[in-house]
């Protein structure tokens, strides 16, 4: 009885003290990124190679490109590529410069659409850069 007051007691503490507790938040962090595709996929490829450029204006510098997310559904494989902050909010607005990356998607695409994650629930979405979210179709 003694065991389950001790472990009772371990666990409201754990839960009361502050930064113990753990959210998990499914979107990325960091600045938005887009992409698009540095060349055609198929049905069979299990990565992809794209272009990242910033979309905030950063005087031509994308900067580091963080992990991606990617997302498989039924009907979909949707790809997010946030950056890092760059630490300001005053750059010229140019256009950025792109970093090649390579995606790796878990599994092949198959008959699923390609989609850039930017374009569906970011400040990207209202851009001529997500026009068309889909980067391919099958």
């Amino acid at each position: 009885m003694k065991t389950i007051g001790v472990l009772l007691a371990v666990i409201l503490l754990t839960v009361s003290v502050p930064g113990c507790a753990r959210t998990v938040d499914s979107r990325p962090s960091g600045e938005t990124g887009v992409w698009q595709l540095q060349s055609e996929p198929s049905r069979d490829s299990t990565s992809i190679d794209i272009v990242v450029s910033r979309l905030e204006c950063a005087s031509g510098v994308t900067g580091e490109v963080l992990n991606p997310l990617v997302r498989s559904e039924r009907d979909r494989v949707v790809v997010t590529t946030p950056v890092a902050d760059n630490g300001t909010d005053d750059g010229e607005c140019q256009g950025n410069n792109g970093v090649a990356l390579n995606v790796s998607l878990g599994e092949s695409l198959g008959e699923r659409i390609l989609v850039d994650g930017a374009c569906l629930d970011t400040d990207a979405r209202t851009t001529t850069l997500c026009d068309d979210p889909v980067r391919w179709r099958p």
